[in-house]
C-alpha cells in the first residue's frame, strides 16, 4: 500500500462530520479541491446492509466511499459531487443515490421513472432521500489530487458495501446489484 492510499484511508476513518457541517462554504466544508469522500450510516439504520464499523465511532458503518473527479478531465471537485450529485442530485446523477433508493424503494414509496437512459425519481420523492441522508449519514473526506488513481486500492482495502466497482468480492455485492436491477427495470416499466 502506497503512502497516498494510507494517508487517504486515514483521513476516511477519521473524525466523522454531520451533513450541516459539510455543507458549510469555509475551509470547514467540503472543499473545492479533487479528493475522495466517504459516507457513513448510523449502525443499523439500513436494513439488511452488513456493517462495516467505523474503526473509532461504532455508532457509524461505512456505506460508500466515492471520487471527485473520476478522470482528469473532469472540472468536479469534493464539493460539486457531495454537495450537488450525492445530496441534491437525482439518482441518474449518482450512483449512491441510486443504491440508496434501491435500497430505500419500498420504505420510503419510490415510484422511479427513467428519463433517456437513466432512472429518475420525481421531486417529492428526492426530498425524501435527502431527508433520510441527513438524518441517518455522516461525511468524511480526503483531498487528493489524482484520486482515480489510487480509488481501487482505497475501496479494496476499507470495502465498502455499497461500492460496486472495484468491490466484487463484498459479500453485499450480489445484493445491491440485484436491488439496482430491480430499480431499474420498475423505471422502465412503470405500471
Amino acid at each position: 500500500m502506497t503512502a497516498d492510499t494510507r494517508t487517504v484511508i486515514a483521513a476516511l476513518t477519521g473524525a466523522t462530520r454531520e451533513i450541516t457541517s459539510a455543507e458549510v462554504s469555509d475551509k470547514r466544508g467540503v472543499p473545492h479541491e479533487p479528493g475522495f469522500y466517504a459516507w457513513w450510516v448510523k449502525a443499523g439504520a439500513l436494513a439488511g446492509v452488513p456493517p462495516c464499523p467505523h474503526p473509532r465511532e461504532d455508532r457509524w458503518d461505512l456505506l460508500y466511499v466515492g471520487i471527485g473527479p473520476a478522470r482528469s478531465s473532469s472540472t468536479q471537485t469534493l464539493r460539486t459531487r457531495v454537495l450537488g450529485n450525492h445530496l441534491g442530485g437525482n439518482i441518474g446523477s449518482s450512483t449512491f443515490r441510486l443504491s440508496l433508493a434501491a435500497l430505500l424503494l419500498e420504505k420510503l414509496e419510490l415510484h422511479p421513472t427513467q428519463r433517456g437512459k437513466k432512472a429518475h425519481l420525481a421531486p417529492p420523492e428526492n426530498h425524501r432521500i435527502s431527508a433520510r441522508q441527513r438524518e441517518n449519514l455522516r461525511l468524511t473526506w480526503a483531498v487528493h489530487p489524482q484520486p482515480w488513481r489510487i480509488e481501487g486500492a482505497v475501496i479494496s482495502t476499507l470495502g465498502p458495501p455499497l461500492n460496486l466497482t472495484g468491490n466484487r468480492r463484498h459479500p453485499f455485492h450480489q445484493t445491491m446489484s440485484q436491488a439496482r436491477r430491480e430499480l431499474r427495470a420498475r423505471a422502465a416499466d412503470p405500471r
